[in-house]
């Protein structure tokens, strides 16, 4: 599904403290890039992030739920 202009630009505003943060249109949806290092996708205008093993805990300290 399509990423609203107004969403994204939203996204990238609360993101924007990142060094080296990127944006870029993919498969319908963005993908968000930390200095090249993929760490989430926006698609139908919600925000999912990439989470692993090495970082779970963190997320889920931080009340985060999958």
């Amino acid at each position: 599904m399509p990423v609203s202009s107004d969403y994204l630009a939203y996204v990238l505003e609360q993101l924007a403290g990142l060094a080296g943060l990127s944006a870029r249109r993919m498969f319908g949806g963005v993908g968000l890039y930390c200095e090249e290092l993929f760490f989430g996708l926006i698609d139908n205008d919600t925000l999912y992030l990439r989470v692993n093993d090495d970082n779970r805990a963190d997320y889920t300290a931080r009340g985060m739920s999958q």
